[in-house]
């Protein structure tokens, strides 16, 4: 079944390169068509989540962690991983451009966020500034009070670094033009306790990935750590990524005074 897969996703890329070579200018060299197929590729298979995707047990120490797909996302310390999920300390002072959504479900809320943060990062921001994409998107979920308030989805996109992504400090971002936009910052730092998980997601997949991740920190005997009235969902990957896709449910506590 994987042979054959595969035979599949090679027939895909051979159709990019000949859509490739039959939009080529009539006029241009024999060398500008195979320029012009190498892009057709390198696109489609980045797409299918060939290009990028490496063996997370190969990382270099140091090097960001192989689902950000090279782009700037937030560093963090993991101090346990286990199986079922791991716990990360990440700092104080990471900075994010988010919005809220409420009155819709999960998958309209996060629709809505997303392009919203995708103008403000397009150019509706104060200078008129394009700027990078960064991983991941993240959404966290606020119950209503009650049976008939809604849940309030507080979408964010990761404020990049300054520089070529070495650097630990991120931009200062222009103020946003639109007034449900905004800039916030983490100011405390945090503690998470993170679930991964591959494939396409919906809100009943995160939902029970949030309850299996709660079963797990209460066998752990970890039941009264943190804030367990909220969740937050970190997705790394374009709609277009096929495979090496890599999501995340966490559970956020208060970043440790001191570190043990």
């Amino acid at each position: 079944h994987a042979t054959r897969r595969h035979r599949r996703l090679m027939r895909k890329v051979f159709v990019f390169v000949l859509l490739a070579l039959a939009v080529a200018p009539l006029g241009v060299s024999a060398a500008r068509p195979m320029t012009v197929a190498s892009s057709f590729v390198d696109s489609a298979r980045s797409a299918l989540g060939l290009n990028t995707w490496t063996n997370p047990n190969e990382e270099a120490s140091d090097a960001p962690p192989w689902f950000c797909h090279s782009l700037d996302c937030p560093k963090f310390e993991t101090t346990k991983k286990n199986a079922k999920y791991e716990t990360r300390l990440y700092p104080p002072g990471l900075k994010w451009v988010s919005t809220v959504v409420t009155g819709v479900k999960y998958d309209a809320a996060v629709s809505q966020g997303f392009m919203k943060l995708f103008h403000y990062i397009q150019g509706a921001n104060s200078d008129g500034a394009k700027i990078p994409m960064t991983a991941p998107v993240k959404v966290t979920l606020t119950p209503g009070d009650g049976p008939f308030c809604d849940t309030n989805f507080t979408v964010s996109f990761f404020v990049p670094y300054d520089g070529d992504g070495v650097s630990s400090t991120q931009i200062d971002p222009p103020e946003p033009t639109d007034p449900t936009v905004f800039v916030e910052e983490d100011a405390e730092g945090f503690t998470a306790f993170v679930r991964s998980f591959g494939g396409w997601t919906n809100e009943e997949k995160l939902i029970a990935q949030a309850e299996s991740l709660g079963e797990d920190l209460e066998s752990d005997g970890l039941d009264d750590v943190g804030d367990r009235e909220h969740f937050v969902f970190a997705g790394y990957d374009s709609p277009f990524r096929i495979f090496g896709r890599h999501n995340e449910v966490m559970f956020l506590a208060p970043y440790p005074e001191k570190k043990v």
